[in-house]
């Protein structure tokens, strides 16, 4: 029998970094606001009646916290996979966006037009998070059965993911919207292929006669 595993990827919901506009990688850990704990329940409330075999986590605190309603409903323990973590932002981890247009202004412009070529710096590219993501997927999945993982993750990591599979070029990044509790949904081949998975309707009743 085929394996084929697939995966829905959730950007966190809004956090207190989202609030305050500032970058948030290593330096500190910050929580969700009280409209990210909203969107976290109905992420459960959207996702929980799927036939879900894991659920994993970014190990950053929003991530974990984006999770934890599903979690609580399935009555899961959510693995926390280190891959899933948010992009590195090098120098910039724990600066505020609008400062940081003003005092690194030349890189903070190529960075917003091009994060693969003009990443931050000692920071990881945009492709680079992706690899990183479906790497630490490729070998989750090794050697297990077909099923379907919800994880909770970052901005850049549903990005980054899908411009990898896409084959796509760093700099489209700034064409992708990733909204709080936004969900890219992936399919794995038996080849160990991944694929961005179309959402579809209920197939309509056959006609009589």
């Amino acid at each position: 029998m085929s394996t084929v595993q697939d995966v829905i990827l959730v950007r966190h919901g809004e956090s207190m970094a989202n609030l305050s506009g500032r970058f948030a990688y290593q330096s500190w850990d910050p929580p969700l606001s009280s409209k990210g704990q909203i969107q976290a329940q109905h992420v459960a409330s959207y996702l929980h009646s799927l036939p879900i075999t894991w659920l994993a986590s970014s190990p950053l605190l929003r991530a974990r916290e984006t999770m934890a309603p599903l979690a609580q409903r399935l009555a899961m323990e959510p693995l926390v996979l280190p891959e899933l973590v948010e992009l590195n932002m090098g120098l910039w981890d724990g600066l505020v966006l609008d400062e940081l247009k003003v005092s690194d202004a030349t890189r903070f412009a190529a960075w917003s037009q091009d994060p693969e070529n003009s990443p931050p710096p000692q920071g990881e590219s945009i492709l680079g998070v992706g690899r990183r993501v479906l790497a630490g997927l490729d070998r989750f999945f090794e050697g297990r059965p077909s099923g379907l993982m919800v994880a909770t993750t970052h901005a850049d990591c549903l990005k980054g993911v899908m411009l990898v599979v896409l084959d796509a070029p760093g700099g489209s990044a700034r064409r992708i919207s990733s909204p709080n509790i936004a969900l890219l949904h992936l399919k794995r081949t038996p080849n160990g292929r991944w694929l961005v998975s179309l959402g579809s309707l209920p197939q309509p009743p056959a006609a009589d006669g």
